[in-house]
């Protein structure tokens, strides 16, 4: 009886040890966001902003940590904004930002109306030379 347990366990133990590889195999990376996708940026208050770039003085682009861009629209005009070398994120205590988050810009606020996926603004920059036969 012995025996046959002892040849049963180390059936299982063998099949379990088989699955582990599968198991610690990396985990499938999720798909790329679909630009225009309302969007949150996680830890914002600390490390989560890499970079910005103001548009206008309506609308500027946020780098995640990640590397993921962002396009965030304010309610109205942010004085300021095309021109800051900085600016702060509000978040609300959250910590995350998101279109109810604010942007602190020369000490006014400005309420963000939305924030969602987008293209790196670089590559729409790098398109618009090569379209114009200015490629460097």
């Amino acid at each position: 009886m012995k025996t046959m347990f002892h040849a049963v366990g180390a059936g299982v133990i063998a099949a379990l040890l088989a699955a582990v590889p599968a198991m610690a195999a990396e985990p499938q990376a999720k798909p790329p966001a679909k630009l225009g996708e309302e969007a949150r940026i996680p830890f914002a208050d600390t490390t989560g902003i890499r970079n910005f770039r103001a548009e206008s003085d309506k609308a500027l682009y946020i780098e995640g940590q990640t590397g993921r861009w962002y396009y965030a629209e304010t309610l109205g005009p942010c004085t300021g904004l095309n021109f800051a070398n900085r600016i702060g994120f509000i978040t609300k205590g959250t910590g995350t930002l998101d279109r109810f988050g604010q942007i602190l810009v020369d000490g006014r606020t400005c309420q963000l109306k939305s924030l969602v996926t987008a293209e790196d603004p670089g590559k729409k920059v790098k398109a618009e030379k090569a379209e114009d036969g200015k490629e460097d």
